[in-house]
């Protein structure tokens, strides 16, 4: 018997825009979970981490005119800077994942969107370096964009190609970077600044709560954080949230790279294209009135529901096109088990491997407004094989809430 476990989207991080990395305990009881089947398969045992393993992106060291986007040698001393940093703050969880494949567990490294820089040509020394890290042969050699495995009916992708805003095939920049370093990255920062000016109580708190946009899950519920976060400031402090993140959104619509990504995506239609409800998104940011929460929310979960079920139907295609009957993807953060199509007796299914980041989920049943709390998520998929042949899945979801 051999297994095969997906996890995705760890986003390690420098914690330059938060501190949000697992912990050691964390990991611990993943090998704990996982201990037995490893310890019984008597085939290969392999640990595929399906993209944004380390985040390159969400660090402050983007700022100004040194991004993402720039020309990949005007930029590695950042990436090395940026990696180096992130083993720093993650050394005992790299340790662990070399601990696992001392005890026999192969690690097999896929891309995604917020670690696709580390791929860049030029950066042998630094994928030599993660590779050390990782008790990986360190051949410097690029990591791969998909995992597949000739005679068995696995396809899997960090997923983000399927995201318009975080598409990187074809060599494409994805607007998404700018979204995190330009605004996302940035927002904390100018808000804490323009507190501090004032004088204003309760600084720490608003600028940690502030750091936790990128956790919100689904996004769309972002005017709704602000706004509970809005209440630990004075009144005539408050309009500081919104204006800040005005400014910030007039600079980024103003940016160069910003302005091409959109002369190329923003096409004349009658309804809004994907474009349109970027701009829309940000222009309106912070607005909402708590009176309309809970029917927003409703909507909100509607909408959402709709985009993973696009998710659904690529990996369909993606069955279709590669004769597999499993398509995993990442990057949502949200894991799912999709049924798609029954042919010959075997059951074909799109699995998303969720996250391990810690998200801010809200509760939207408090007819007055929308309430949120913290949750860490400890997602895998387990495949069990014998002779090229897949004998189960598992998909197990953990949902760990601290109340320290």
């Amino acid at each position: 018997m051999s297994l095969k476990i997906f996890i995705s989207d760890i986003h390690l991080s420098d914690t330059t825009t938060g501190v949000h990395n697992i912990s050691l305990e964390t990991l611990e009881g993943f090998w704990n979970d996982i201990k037995s089947d490893v310890e019984n398969a008597n085939g290969t045992k392999e640990l595929i981490v399906l993209g944004d393993f380390i985040d390159v992106i969400r660090s402050t060291k983007w700022n100004g005119d040194i991004q993402p986007w720039n020309k990949i040698d005007d930029i590695k001393n950042v990436v090395d800077g940026i990696v180096k940093d992130i083993y720093k703050k993650n050394a005992q969880v790299f340790d662990r994942f070399k601990g696992f494949v001392e005890a026999g567990l192969s690690i097999t490294y896929i891309m995604g969107n917020h670690d696709r820089l580390i791929n860049s040509d030029g950066y042998d020394d630094i994928r030599k370096y993660i590779q050390e890290k990782l008790g990986l042969i360190p051949t410097g050699q690029k990591f791969p964009w998909k995992y597949s495995v000739d005679g068995l009916p696995i396809y899997a992708v960090h997923g983000n190609d399927f995201d318009i805003y975080n598409k990187t095939e074809n060599s494409s920049l994805p607007i998404g970077d700018a979204i995190v370093t330009l605004l996302i990255n940035q927002y904390p920062e100018e808000v804490k600044k323009a507190l501090e000016e004032k004088n204003a109580p309760n600084v720490a708190k608003v600028y940690k709560s502030l750091q936790e946009i990128d956790n919100l899950r689904p996004s769309t519920v972002t005017p709704y954080w602000i706004d509970y976060v809005k209440k630990s400031l004075q009144p005539d402090d408050q309009s500081l949230l919104v204006d800040t993140w005005n400014n910030l959104s007039e600079k980024f619509f103003d940016n160069g790279f910003v302005k091409d990504w959109f002369q190329k995506n923003d096409y004349w239609s009658f309804l809004p294209d994907d474009a349109d409800k970027l701009e829309i998104a940000f222009r309106h940011f912070t607005d909402t009135k708590l009176g309309r929460a809970y029917e927003k929310f409703l909507e909100i979960k509607k909408d959402f529901i709709k985009e993973t079920d696009q998710n659904a139907v690529a990996a369909l295609k993606l069955i279709n096109s590669n004769k597999c009957d499993y398509v995993l993807f990442g990057h949502t953060h949200e894991s799912a088990v999709h049924l798609l199509d029954v042919e010959g007796g075997k059951e074909k299914y799109y699995i998303n491997t969720g996250t391990w980041r810690n998200r801010v989920v809200p509760g939207g049943y408090k007819r007055k407004g929308i309430v949120f709390g913290h949750q860490e998520s400890i997602d895998y998929v387990m495949f069990k094989i014998d002779d090229s042949e897949i004998k189960e899945f598992q998909l197990w979801n953990g949902t760990l809430h601290d109340n320290v």
